[in-house]
């Protein structure tokens, strides 16, 4: 799991409490109805269903690309 991570690692517990108490502290006051996003960067390098695109060894994207050609003419 923690590969997918940018910072190599998952979260700890502290950093959740720290965020919470940042939030119920008088210092956010003026924050409101926000998403905060705490997961080690891993939203911003691209999760999702595609992130792991990048493991794909270079020389398997010519075979992926033609086996995608010969599904797409199918239809």
């Amino acid at each position: 799991m923690s590969k997918k991570v940018p910072l190599k690692r998952v979260g700890e517990h502290q950093e959740l409490a720290n965020l919470a108490a940042y939030l119920v502290s008088d210092f956010s006051s003026y924050i409101n109805g926000e998403v905060i996003t705490i997961d080690g960067g891993e939203w911003l390098k691209g999760a999702g269903e595609f992130n792991m695109l990048e493991d794909i060894p270079q020389e398997m994207w010519g075979q992926l690309e033609m086996l995608i050609r010969a599904n797409k003419n199918k239809s």
